[in-house]
């Protein structure tokens, strides 16, 4: 039997990695940075990750907050607090490289792709349960697609901030906003 693995090292490790991923990115993340940054050997690396790939997944799951979802009882009340949070992690350049950088692995690399979708769930969880709880409210149409909402929701927000690195002026949040709601509505 192995000696157990150790949370002091993993710890190390895993500062060290947040450490390399804010001043140069994670394309500069190597197990052999980890290591010489944190002072644990390649092999107690190896022990803890599967590879340099799993610990930089790993700690980019741990920079990526996840957000409790409101529930104000009204949709433009819940959209607008999710809509500020989702405004607020793109604010941030780490997060943005990172997403940017997910994004682009996850065309070729499978652990990418995979932590791209599970990434993805955790950040669309807080809308969609805002979304399912509305519907059930009847505050949006029975009709449409959750899955379709989110995008409705999520896509101009994305494209400004996340694409186009454009900041939003004054009320056009809630002129988006006004705009995702009519949409929305239940048709009489």
């Amino acid at each position: 039997m192995g000696r157990p693995l150790s949370d002091t090292a993993r710890a190390k490790m895993l500062a060290a990695t947040h450490d390399i991923l804010r001043e140069l990115g994670p394309d500069a993340v190597s197990v052999d940075e980890v290591s010489r940054r944190s002072g644990v050997a390649k092999t107690t690396i190896y022990r803890h990750f599967a590879s340099g790939t799993t610990l930089l997944l790993h700690a980019i799951d741990e920079i990526v907050d996840s957000i409790t979802p409101p529930d104000t009882g009204s949709l433009r009340r819940d959209l607008e607090a999710v809509v500020a949070n989702y405004l607020e992690m793109a604010q941030d350049p780490l997060l943005r490289r990172l997403f940017v950088a997910v994004l682009n692995r996850s065309v070729t690399d499978p652990e990418f792709l995979a932590a791209r979708e599970t990434l993805l769930e955790q950040r669309r969880s807080p809308l969609w349960q805002v979304l399912v709880r509305a519907r059930d409210r009847g505050d949006i149409d029975s009709g449409i697609s959750i899955e379709v909402a989110l995008d409705l929701v999520e896509g101009p927000f994305v494209l400004r901030r996340l694409v186009a690195d454009q900041p939003l002026a004054p009320g056009e949040v809630d002129e988006m906003l006004d705009l995702i709601l009519r949409a929305l509505s239940p048709q009489d």
